[in-house]
């Protein structure tokens, strides 16, 4: 399957065409302002919240009566059911009718020990890349490509994926973390990242709050079965969308956070963790904008030679290349439509329309048959 990502003409842009570079962005960087966004909410749970006041109490250890521990139960209950966002803003026994100096001390040593548990435990911040699996939508043309002056890079999945190019891969990331299980704390990267596919939905439905709080506070699954649903359930959440959003028919790359609890904070990468380099071949095209400069052609045209060469002839590792094909957007005359048009197939030397082999190279491409390259290849035809 082949997954479009739409780009203005930028230093920036280009460099990600000249460099294989790709950034995951926060959610903060993106125009939705509910982009990767999960709803937890809680609900009245005596028995959890009952717990979690005991947790939060573990390290303080003061002296909670029952009768107390009953009273701050309740309490809670009443303002449910309350967002995770919310609880952790809110204090939540700002208005308990303490009834000593006593209980007033232990409710707000109680009540700031709670945000800290919630703040550790908050979900965390997920980075993406955004891709389209459509390249003919005239609103992302717009939106996304500089009103059609820019491009669209087209990248082929090889089992649903891209990796990290194998000479700049990123294998972890490193703090100094003295809240954590350790001093200094590593956190893998993975090899390569799996395309996911938005999913439009109109209306929130809520996650279980306590399902992102320790297992003594939330309580164990039943069995592999259920932590699994609650897992991809989770999951979901960060592949989720408005519905106004549907016509970008868009699939992401998701960078996952370490966990919070391990690191003893919260953690959010820097801009420079989540730069990563793709594999170089697993760029198999470009479309220009129907109203791109002449300039500007010419210009990728140059960078586009010279990722050839450099794909061509780098033969120290085992990869599947495939041929690279250039695309014009034109805008239809009698449509409101946006036509994307072969124009020519990069295989070592440019192949037009007109040229003999060119149904044949398109067709292989489309079907999307690589070549296996590298160290002990046997130079096979592979279909992805």
């Amino acid at each position: 399957m082949h997954h479009y990502r739409y780009r203005s003409i930028s230093e920036i842009s280009l460099k990600e065409l000249m460099y294989n570079e790709m950034f995951f962005a926060s959610p903060e960087e993106c125009n939705d302002p509910f982009d990767s966004k999960a709803f937890y909410e809680f609900k009245a749970d005596k028995n959890k919240f009952k717990r979690l006041i005991l947790f939060a109490n573990e390290n303080l250890k003061l002296p909670i009566t029952q009768n107390l521990l009953e009273k701050l139960t309740n309490h809670i209950c009443k303002l449910c059911p309350i967002s995770f966002d919310d609880a952790i803003q809110k204090d939540l026994f700002s208005d308990f009718a303490a009834k000593s100096d006593i209980e007033i001390h232990i409710t707000n040593r109680i009540s700031k020990m709670i945000q800290q548990v919630l703040k550790l435990y908050n979900p965390p911040t997920r980075y993406f890349v955004s891709f389209s699996k459509t390249n003919s939508e005239p609103l992302m043309w717009s939106h996304y490509a500089d009103r059609h002056r820019g491009f669209c890079l087209i990248f082929k999945a090889i089992d649903g994926k891209i990796l990290q190019s194998h000479t700049q891969q990123k294998a972890q990331i490193r703090r100094k973390t003295p809240k954590g299980i350790a001093e200094d704390m590593s956190f893998g990267m993975p090899e390569e990242f799996e395309f996911k596919n938005i999913d439009y939905k109109s209306k929130v439905k809520h996650l279980d709050g306590f399902l992102h709080l320790p297992v003594y506070i939330n309580g164990k699954a039943k069995n592999e079965s259920e932590q699994k649903k609650i897992y991809d359930l989770q999951q979901k959440h960060y592949s989720q969308k408005g519905k106004s959003w549907s016509y970008e028919k868009e699939t992401r790359l998701i960078l996952n956070p370490p966990p919070s609890f391990l690191f003893g904070e919260h953690i959010e990468y820097t801009s420079q963790e989540r730069l990563y380099h793709y594999e170089p071949s697993q760029l198999v095209g470009i479309i220009y904008g129907a109203k791109m400069e002449l300039r500007q052609k010419q210009r990728i045209d140059e960078i586009l030679k010279e990722r050839e060469n450099w794909i061509n002839i780098n033969n120290n590792y085992k990869r599947i290349v495939f041929n690279f094909v250039e695309f014009q957007a034109k805008l239809s005359t009698n449509q409101r439509e946006v036509e994307i048009i072969p124009t020519a197939i990069r295989n070592y030397n440019k192949i037009t329309p007109k040229d003999k082999d060119f149904d044949r190279l398109f067709k292989e491409w489309k079907s999307g048959i690589g070549h296996e390259r590298g160290k002990n290849s046997k130079l096979l035809s592979r279909g992805i």
